[in-house]
């Protein structure tokens, strides 16, 4: 992908984010909030999926930090502790800001 379809990709998905963003405070249903902005469901549920599917591709790319039991010895050096169910996930305090913001919101 070139530089420029890159560029137009990013700032697409920067858009549909805010529109998702927009939704979800605005506290109304999908279909509400459809209807109340003129846009068709599915083109909402599409854009969702993108941004989704974005979300996911770049955490990817990011290095891995391994998943250990809630009932292991915790590290002094690791800062940050997410829990999700009996899942605890532990992060250097130097994570990377924008991805941890990515990863809470895919594990909402």
């Amino acid at each position: 992908m070139n530089e420029i379809s890159r560029v137009k990709k990013e700032v697409k998905l920067t858009q549909w984010a805010e529109m998702v963003r927009t939704r979800n405070e605005s506290g109304l249903t999908v279909t509400d909030w459809c209807k109340q902005n003129g846009i068709n469901i599915k083109t909402y549920y599409y854009r969702l999926k993108r941004i989704r599917q974005a979300v996911c591709s770049e955490i990817e790319q990011h290095d891995i930090v391994p998943a250990i039991p809630a009932d292991a010895p915790q590290c002094e050096d690791e800062n940050i502790i997410l829990i999700v169910g009996d899942v605890k996930i532990s992060l250097p305090d130097n994570f990377n800001e924008n991805t941890l913001s990515r990863l809470l919101g895919v594990l909402r």
